[in-house]
């Protein structure tokens, strides 16, 4: 008993021990307590989906919390991503949809034309609504979580300087100190990747996602650069809404399968999108106009346009905030380190597209939420995943989760990989409404286990989410044969799709089955 208790005793010292800051951290900037204005559980650098997700986590179990944001609350997805992006492209479905209603039937008289100045101001009230009514400081306030603009820097790694220079008193006081009892979260998010290399591009005003919903005329030449989600989502919105788009890339969707990217370059075209296989060489600006240029392609192909998009990807916001000073080291991508659990140094976690790793709303969501899990949580629980679904929201929807067939067939070899491919326009729903596109399945031939799916169809958002579940609980592909679908849904495929695989499977099967049946099993 007496050596139970001197155990018993030893634990809560250590534990006591491994709340207090480091020795070294505390004598890296003497504080006073008089300097450290307020002390906080957690404070969030960043108000985008991971900041606000994880104080909001914070907030729920009774944790005080803070939010730094250098400009407003809502990040890249509320202001220049997500509700604008989706907001544009519903108003450009419609007016496709009311270009091509004689094709089902449906007579429109006279011209389709759009008004951009109220496309703008419907994107806004969106914006505005999604704002007030998740992101703003008085949402949040009415959560418990404080909201504080400025500009963060380490001072030690519990520990930040707040300065914001618009803000300042009379007396020229800008700046605040605030203190972190358990930890602290680097949520800041990427911004637009500058191509300065390229000649000619920094002569003339082009435009990113940060600026293409401020648009209040449709552009009549539009070049749009990069064929990635954002080059592809934008190019189809502006096309719908009257705009000559022509795409320059080697590729659309790289990342996706390629029978993909040639399905959605097909759709493309019939919508009458220009699109170049090239790169940007060079860009010469057409003197006495505002954005106006020609673009030279790699393959000597030139564009003229009046304004041009370019989408070549995002980087890590990772500059300002005294990282190296504390320690935290950039990985291969540009982004804050962080091992499976979020963490970068003792106490620093980091969530989002300021690590590096892949970039949508939703992951940097799921990612705050475990990183202020493991700051305020006893043990740990893993951030870092390797099935991240995405979806692109161009028309029809394009969706994915987990390995492409290439990769799967260089990770396991090609004799133990088996793909699933079924077209959409065969399917009933898709010849009811007239929509094409295709769901492929990439499963092991030895115990049917789904390792990725690509879908290429309306509503594909929705359908890999199932998908996404059977990988993560387990349920091999032939099983989701007996999950019952409504018919007739884009989604009764998948199961049509499944049942294939499981009657083969009954068929190899056949000589057993009989026997047991015989015997009266």
């Amino acid at each position: 008993m007496k050596n139970h208790a001197i155990s018993m005793m030893m634990l809560a010292a250590l534990l006591f021990i491994s709340l207090l800051p480091p020795l070294a951290s505390a004598m890296a900037t003497p504080l006073s307590s008089s300097s450290i204005k307020k002390n906080y559980d957690l404070l969030v650098i960043g108000g985008g989906s991971a900041g606000l997700t994880a104080a909001k986590f914070a907030a729920t179990f009774g944790n005080s919390v803070a939010i730094i944001e250098k400009a407003r609350m809502g990040g890249d997805c509320t202001w220049t991503g997500c509700i604008p992006s989706k907001s544009l492209l519903a108003s450009a479905k419609v007016a496709h949809a009311l270009r091509k209603a004689s094709d089902y039937g449906v007579l429109v008289e006279g011209k389709v034309s759009v008004d951009m100045k109220r496309v703008r101001e419907r994107v806004r009230r969106n914006i505005d609504q999604v704002y007030n009514d998740a992101d703003s400081p008085e949402a949040l306030k009415k959560l418990g979580i404080d909201t504080i603009y400025g500009g963060a820097k380490f001072l030690d790694k519990n520990t930040l300087e707040v300065n914001d220079d618009d803000r300042r008193d009379n007396e020229g006081n800008g700046s605040q100190i605030l203190h972190a009892k358990y930890g602290v979260l680097i949520a800041t998010g990427a911004k637009p990747k500058k191509n300065t290399s390229i000649p000619g591009l920094d002569a003339i005003n082009y435009i990113t996602y940060e600026e293409v919903f401020d648009l209040d005329e449709v552009p009549d030449l539009v070049t749009i650069i990069g064929g990635g989600p954002i080059g592809a989502e934008i190019s189809q919105a502006l096309s719908r809404l009257g705009s000559t788009v022509t795409l320059i890339t080697p590729r659309l969707l790289p990342k996706e399968e390629p029978k993909i990217g040639e399905a959605l370059s097909d759709t493309f075209k019939k919508e009458g999108i220009n699109i170049i296989n090239s790169k940007l060489r060079s860009v010469e600006s057409i003197s006495g106009t505002d954005g106006a240029h020609l673009a030279t392609c790699t393959n000597d192909e030139v564009v003229k346009g009046d304004i041009m998009f370019v989408a070549t990807g995002r980087q890590p916001v990772v500059s300002g905030m005294g990282l190296s000073e504390i320690g935290i080291e950039l990985n291969a991508s540009g982004g804050i380190s962080v091992n499976d659990n979020l963490e970068s140094i003792k106490g620093v976690y980091a969530a989002g597209d300021c690590t590096g790793d892949e970039q949508y709303t939703h992951y940097a969501g799921y990612q705050g939420a475990v990183a202020a899990r493991n700051i305020l949580l006893p043990f740990n629980d893993p951030g870092v995943c390797v099935n991240v679904p995405s979806t692109i929201f161009t028309d029809p929807e394009i969706a994915s989760v987990g390995m492409t067939e290439e990769a799967a067939k260089q990770a396991l070899g090609e004799d133990a990989v088996q793909v699933a491919v079924i077209d959409v326009n065969n399917s009933d729903r898709g010849v009811c409404e007239d929509k094409g596109g295709l769901i492929q399945i990439v499963y092991r031939k030895k115990g049917y286990k789904i390792l990725g799916a690509t879908i290429m169809s309306p509503g594909a958002g929705e359908m890999i989410a199932e998908i996404s579940v059977a990988m993560k609980t387990g349920l091999s592909f032939d099983m989701l044969a007996t999950v019952m679908h409504t018919y007739p849904s884009y989604s009764f495929a998948l199961q049509s799709m499944a049942a294939e695989v499981y009657y083969g499977k009954l068929i190899k099967l056949k000589r057993i089955l009989k026997f047991l049946k015989k015997i009266g099993l």
